[in-house]
């Protein structure tokens, strides 16, 4: 045990010792000069930044053998473990430099587990300790650096100090609980869009790998997609009839994208506006400012029938009265029939067959006239599961991103929607049902397209012979 204890001594001593000493030789020459030299990682940003000094690393060494000296272990093995912690100390930077942390913002836990964790591998294969014995050690490191952390802000950045106040308003609790479906730990473990794989995994090797600003360019990139239906069940006078379909905006997600859009819309008068779901990037807690730029979008938006628009796997049904409220139509398990010259028209709209799975064609087209053309609005192409009984002429959907990060030759990585490729993204007939699934305007999980554009969709129906 106390060979334990002189090892967290250790450590704690290393990590201390360049944010006590640097203070007073920042501005001497060699010791304040940046390991990085400055110099730019692919992302643009630096490798370590300024605050990452020859001096703190060689202080850090030096306080690895002098203090490892004192506490009876191998000069090599004291040096060695300086040396480690200032790596691991470096690495923690780079990791937050790809992360767009400001320079000295404190990252718990991150901050700790790689000046930890390096030279306890050290010590693990000098002394052999059993692996619980390096990870119990770990663990304390971690909880006392915090600990260490504080204090020294406190007693040496005293001016630093900021007095802010947390208010957890009931409103703000309903509103996240009302959004929110209680999974059971395996299930949320293994829900990829919400943390394993979008939040942990995915951001971590693009930003490490310098793609990540490019893969946000690219998820800037929206094009204007035209496509055109014929059938020869539309009615004459809804021959030519031009339809805007956006879907998966996620709008909160990624700054720029509402301007993006909206100088598409402008432009693009249509006949109707279908919106297919998935309105922020989250899938629980508050939905204000999605809203907000829903509604500006909203507004530029040229539209002789209206806007229409159903809820996604990211929307809860406390959302519609916002949308309602930014004349945005939005059709649960219902449907709008619009008429001309006598004719009929039907658009349809089922609540999210994915997450929720509250969707009801059924009741959807319980008003709708059998002779309607019908055109059917589903945030998944999972509704095909649906479509085999009903009449239904075009079906739109999104959900799928068309993959997002597809690989070349290869495509989609991941769908998260199960049905077959055919119905991911693009055309596809599904028996008497003409269908198109989007890849989306917006960027789900993280913000970062690739080979994969997104889009905004002008569709033309024609009548054939």
């Amino acid at each position: 045990m106390i060979i334990y204890a002189k090892m967290i001594v250790l450590l704690l001593f290393i990590n201390a010792i360049p944010a006590i000493m640097m203070p007073f030789f920042s501005k001497a020459r060699p010791f304040g000069m940046p390991m990085d030299f400055n110099l730019r990682f692919l992302d643009g940003r630096a490798w370590l930044g300024k605050h990452k000094t020859v001096g703190g690393f060689g202080f850090g060494i030096l306080a690895g053998g002098t203090m490892g000296y004192c506490l009876g272990f191998p000069l090599a093995l004291g040096f060695g473990s300086g040396f480690l912690a200032m790596a691991g100390d470096s690495v923690s930077s780079f990791i937050k430099r790809r992360f767009s942390f400001n320079e000295g913002t404190e990252v718990r836990i991150l901050d700790q587990i790689f000046q930890g964790g390096f030279p306890l591998v050290l010590f693990h294969s000098t002394h052999d300790f059993p692996p619980h014995a390096s990870g119990a050690m770990l663990i304390i490191f971690i909880v006392a650096g915090i600990f260490a952390s504080r204090l020294h802000r406190r007693f040496f950045f005293p001016s630093q100090q900021q007095v802010s106040t947390v208010i957890r308003s009931k409103s703000g609790f309903k509103e996240w609980r009302a959004c929110h479906i209680a999974l059971s730990p395996m299930a949320r473990l293994l829900n990829f869009e919400n943390v394993i794989y979008y939040r942990l995994f995915m951001q971590t090797c693009f930003k490490l790998s310098g793609l990540y600003n490019r893969g946000v360019n690219n998820a800037l990139d929206v094009r204007v997609n035209a496509l055109g239906f014929s059938f020869k069940r539309l009615p004459k006078a809804f021959d030519q009839y031009k339809i805007l379909f956006m879907s998966d905006l996620h709008l909160d997600g990624l700054d720029g994208l509402t301007e993006r859009l909206i100088e598409i819309v402008k432009n693009q008068p249509v006949d109707l506006c279908l919106l297919g779901g998935d309105y922020r990037m989250e899938m629980y807690g508050q939905f204000q400012q999605a809203n907000e730029k829903l509604g500006e979008l909203v507004q530029h938006i040229h539209a002789r029938d209206g806007v229409f628009g159903i809820l996604g796997n990211h929307d809860c049904i406390e959302i519609a009265p916002d949308l309602e409220d930014s004349n945005i139509c939005m059709l649960i398990n219902d449907a709008m029939v619009l008429e001309r010259d006598g004719r009929h028209l039907a658009v349809c709209g089922v609540d999210d067959p994915h997450y929720y799975q509250c969707h009801d064609l059924d009741k959807a087209l319980r008003e709708v006239p059998e002779t309607a053309f019908k055109i059917l609005l589903s945030h998944s192409p999972e509704i095909i599961n649906s479509l085999d009984h009903h009449d239904i002429d075009l079906c739109l959907s999104g959900h799928t991103h068309g993959g997002q990060i597809c690989l070349p030759l290869i495509g989609p990585v991941f769908t998260h929607c199960p049905v077959p490729r055919r119905f991911v993204s693009g055309r596809w007939q599904h028996n008497n049902t003409c269908g198109y699934t989007s890849c989306g305007a917006g960027s789900s999980g993280i913000p970062v397209r690739y080979n994969c554009r997104p889009e905004v969709l002008v569709i033309t129906l024609s009548r054939s012979p």
